[in-house]
């Protein structure tokens, strides 16, 4: 039984020391933007509801308001990824972050006072030893649909490095330092897609028979 506790006991202070020594980041773009011309917002495309579901169309250059979340795909290190900002799946060499602080609602006007941003209430455990740099695009979709995978209405940031810090440093790097200003707009549902690629076979195939 003693035993048993004191192996409990260690196996925790392991635990702890593990997650110290690991790399933590904020979401947090509401302290870099409070002042209004910071450097990374999220805003309406043209055609999207107001709050992802309906409601009055957003208009391009307002920033979201409430019934948003935004998350973080990531990979620790630097890698060359090239993948501009829209509304498909991060780069497939991003996964997804997941668990404590990989998520934050964006403020309603009457929160923060500033649309398009958002501040999770606890910092994200990159879950890697020391402080690395990390690689990252910040993701935006609606609160409704659970995932960005399944919303209806998305966006994604361009890729942008930042670095982290370790769990007891008195604060954390924050993504609004360093991603830019992204949209979220509608994501064609698969009979749209499929429709086009017909009418681009069926345009190839006239092209040809007329040659």
């Amino acid at each position: 039984m003693k035993k048993s506790l004191v192996l409990g006991i260690l196996g925790l202070a392991v635990a702890a020391v593990t997650s110290y020594g690991q790399g933590y980041i904020t979401l947090d773009n509401y302290t870099s933007n409070s002042g209004g011309n910071g450097p990374g917002f999220v805003q309406y495309g043209a055609g999207v509801a107001a709050n992802g579901v309906s409601g009055a169309l957003g208009t391009v250059g307002d920033g979201l308001n409430a019934s948003w979340t935004v998350g973080i795909y990531f990979v620790v290190g630097t890698p060359s990824i090239t993948d501009p900002a829209g509304n498909g799946i991060p780069n497939a060499g991003l996964a997804l972050g997941s668990g404590t602080g990989s998520t934050a609602a964006v403020a309603a006007d009457n929160v923060f006072g500033t649309p398009g941003t958002f501040l999770a209430i606890n910092s994200f455990n990159i879950s890697a030893s020391g402080t690395p740099t990390i690689t990252a695009e910040m993701v935006a979709y609606d609160s409704a649909a659970s995932s960005y995978a399944n919303a209806a209405f998305r966006g994604h940031s361009a890729p942008f490095t930042m670095g982290s810090a370790t769990f007891n440093s008195p604060s954390h790097p924050l993504v609004g330092d360093s991603f830019t200003t992204f949209s979220v707009t509608p994501v064609p549902e698969p009979t749209t897609l499929a429709l086009g690629a017909l009418g681009g076979l069926a345009l190839l195939a006239f092209r040809r028979k007329q040659a």
